[in-house]
This record gives C-alpha cells, structure tokens and sequence, in this order.
C-alpha cells in the first residue's frame, strides 16, 4: 500500500474570529509529492489554560538532525515569503521575513511528537487540545496565530512545496500579519507517515 504525505493548516484571528481558514470539506487531490487534505473545521483559543515550565521539557533536547530540517524550513518559507507567491491563483505581495519563536517552537515539536507517538494526524492532539491550546501550554501569548501540519514528506523542500502548492497553507505562509513562527519535525519510522512537521505561526 502506498502512503501518501498529508497537510492541514488552521488560521485564527484575535483569538475568536476566523481569519482565513483553508477553505471547507475537499475531496483529497494529489499535489506535488502527495495528498493535501484541507481541514474540515476551524478552532478557537480556549480560556483557562496556563502556561507550564514543564510543558516544554521533553522537547527541548532534540535530534540535531531534526532541529537542521527546522532550520532549513524556516529558511525556505523566508526564501518564499521573500519572492512572493501565488496561492489559490491569488497573487501574494512579498512579505518580511518570519522569526523564530522559542515557545511556538515547542509547541510544534510537541504536536509534531504527539502525531509521530501516537500515529496519528490531525490538529487535535491525542488528549483533545487545540494548536491554541498547545501555544499557550509553551507560554506563548498571541494575537493572530496559524497551523500548518504535514505527515509524510522526506525533506523540508518536499514539505514547503507541499504547503505552498495548497491555497490555505500558502495564505498561511504569505500572511504579513503572522510574524513570528516555531517549526518541529519528528520521525517516527514505525509509524504510518514516519515523518510528522508542525508548523505554528503566531503575532503577540
């Protein structure tokens, strides 16, 4: 049986109102190297949910292969964001570069981890949080925030091409307002997809 690699991306604004989103329920269409998926619904950021010093303990050591692929997304998203892009048939201006955040970091290797742990793949984590949720676990305080999630691609350039070649993902990663943003890679080579990226995006 042949897997193919798998995106979803969610798109939040002021913490209660849907910015974008990646459009309603689609047949799976082959793109790139595989299958995108958009999301069938869109989340908001619950209250009540509080930061922990311990939430980001078991990802702040990681694979230094592993955090070289981060890097190298995040290079290649600043590469497009750079150049401009055109997403959906919908030209996008060039936009400043996004930085790396140290807390959206963490709340994407979790997620990435969760999905590689626990085979599955989704943006609701195996105990039922939300990408909004996961932030504000790692401490992060936003105004705009965004998720994009992939399984299934070898490479950052397979994963990048992969977003940029699907309408949500590319608004995502075209948005000026989003400036800040935290990569996680896992592999998990007993799992469906092996490889599992997150990609949190985020404006404080």
């Amino acid at each position: 049986m042949t897997v193919f690699p798998r995106s979803l991306c969610l798109t939040l604004l002021s913490a209660a109102a849907l910015l974008g989103g990646c459009g309603g329920e689609q047949l799976p269409e082959p793109s790139g190297e595989g299958v995108v998926v958009p999301p069938v619904q869109t989340e908001v950021a619950s209250d009540g949910v509080t930061a922990s010093a311990a939430y980001c303990d078991d990802v702040t050591t990681w694979d230094p292969a592993w955090v070289a692929l981060e890097n190298e997304v995040l290079t290649l998203i600043n590469q497009r964001r750079a150049a401009g892009a055109t997403c959906g048939g919908v030209v996008k201006p060039a936009v400043a570069a996004l930085t790396l955040d140290t807390k959206l970091r963490c709340a994407s290797r979790k997620h990435s981890k969760d999905m590689g742990t626990n085979n599955f793949f989704s943006h609701t984590g195996s105990t039922g949080t939300t990408p909004w949720q996961r932030m504000a676990s790692a401490g992060y305080t936003y105004r705009t925030a965004a998720e994009n999630i992939a399984a299934g691609y070898g490479t950052a350039a397979a994963v990048v091409n992969g977003w940029m070649t699907s309408t949500g993902h590319c608004n995502n990663i075209m948005n000026g307002a989003l400036k800040q943003t935290g990569i996680g890679y896992f592999n998990a080579p007993s799992s469906s997809y092996r490889a599992y990226w997150t990609q949190d995006f985020g404006t404080p």
